[in-house]
């Protein structure tokens, strides 16, 4: 068989709009409308610089069932790049963009293969004249599909399995809560048809569900649109050599990328303290960024002093303006989505230790592990067998005396902050 090469993504969702941003420069506003059509655009130069021989996309193309034409007419002249370059397109679509959606009446490149939505449908892929893969796929013919579509797919027997066969789908693959349970399957029903890779869609969140034989990947969107959505997003490129053998790469194309940020107020005590140290996390998100802009929620915790100062009407608004400000006119911006406050008064344990109550007997406690070398040489004991257990050696480092307190102190503080909730101001 001769070696290949293909591109697997989903969940584009363009011209999709960005949740929860507001009050945006026009230069900033052209920025976020522009973000799915700039990932898009970078999978179709990756696939021409690749030399690929298809690109996969398995649903969600657009946002909604009736798209917008100029998401249209970009999806459009995207593939029509690649169909200049010699490169097919096999699409199956999902539950944002059914079949039975508004399209245009447009000319589409001669490049493309839609899967329909009433039967999985198989087509032949060829490269220089010799057969390579199989592709089976299925659409969604309307929004609310709640069947299992995997029962629709054949089992791969001899002598289809000298080729390369790959499923697409878009499914809610086990009991993934996150997201609607729109043909849903298990893993199972997907390991079962014999195929080599399957190409799916619908969690935004890239995966690799199954390593070998087959793989069972969701790409992930090439494009975050909202702060559950953050860290790198891109697509997967997918190398199969002579023996039919996959090798997979994921590549980043996100051109806007979303953060949430936590920000600690222990060791600060006055509002210029605060500014400089989120201009300090802004700074940190510019590199970790790799020259794209980004996003970002900031969730303010911790206690000191600087707990009431926050607390005050407005004061984090203005905080917020000042900083957006700054960003103006940045290439590369940081746009601060919002700044949340989760954090707490100091805690007076002078005063604590003296309540006849509950939390003091609570804190007295705390106080008497914190101290008491015996309780400490104790409470290791009983916890012991979390660390020495074979999955426990694994995932948990021993802790010395020093590490052991802190996490006391660590307890202490998390009992405190949920027991006396509704008394802090």
């Amino acid at each position: 068989m001769k070696a290949f090469s293909f591109i697997h993504t989903a969940d584009l969702h363009l011209d999709s709009p960005f949740k929860g941003i507001s009050e945006v420069s026009e230069e900033i506003s052209l920025e976020l409308t522009e973000a799915t059509f700039k990932a898009f655009n970078k999978i179709i130069d990756l696939g021409i610089e690749k030399q690929i021989d298809f690109l996969l996309i398995a649903g969600d193309i657009y946002d909604g069932r009736d798209r917008s034409l100029r998401a249209q007419l970009r999806f459009r002249d995207g593939l029509k790049r690649l169909s200049d370059a010699g490169i097919k397109v096999y699409i199956v679509h999902g539950n944002h963009d059914p079949l039975d959606g508004w399209s245009a009446n447009l000319d589409w490149p001669k490049n493309v293969h839609i899967f329909n939505g009433k039967s999985v449908e198989e087509v032949s892929v060829e490269k220089d004249g010799e057969e390579i893969a199989q592709i089976y796929g299925i659409s969604f013919h309307t929004r609310d599909i709640k069947t299992n579509l995997t029962h629709k797919f054949p089992k791969i027997s001899t002598p289809k399995k000298a080729l390369f066969n790959i499923g697409m789908l878009h499914c809610n693959v086990g009991t993934n809560t996150g997201h609607e349970p729109y043909a849903p399957c298990t893993l199972q029903d997907l390991i079962t048809r014999n195929f080599n890779y399957w190409a799916l869609g619908h969690i935004h969140k890239k995966a690799i569900i199954n390593e070998n034989n087959p793989l069972v990947i969701y790409s992930g969107n090439p494009q975050g649109l909202h702060p559950k959505e953050t860290g790198a997003r891109g697509c997967f490129l997918v190398n199969v050599d002579e023996n039919g053998e996959p090798t997979t790469e994921f590549i980043e194309v996100d051109s806007i990328r979303w953060f949430v940020e936590k920000l600690s107020i222990d060791s600060l005590y006055i509002e210029q303290e605060l500014i400089s140290q989120i201009h300090n996390c802004i700074e940190k998100i510019r590199e970790e960024a790799k020259g794209r802009s980004s996003i970002c929620r900031i969730i303010l915790t911790g206690r000191s002093v600087l707990h009431s100062s926050i607390a005050r009407k407005g004061v984090l608004d203005d905080i917020l303006k000042d900083i957006k400000g700054d960003e103006e006119g940045e290439k590369q911006f940081v746009w601060i989505e919002s700044i949340e406050d989760d954090t707490n008064p100091e805690i007076d344990r002078k005063s604590l230790l003296e309540r006849k109550d509950f939390i003091g007997d609570l804190v007295k406690v705390f106080e008497e592990f914190s101290h008491d070398k015996t309780k400490i040489a104790e409470l290791k004991e009983s916890l012991e067998p979390l660390f020495t257990s074979p999955g426990g050696r694994k995932l948990l480092e021993p802790l010395d005396d020093e590490h052991f307190l802190d996490l006391i102190k660590k307890a202490e503080t998390l009992c405190l902050d949920k027991l006396m909730k509704d008394e802090f101001p």
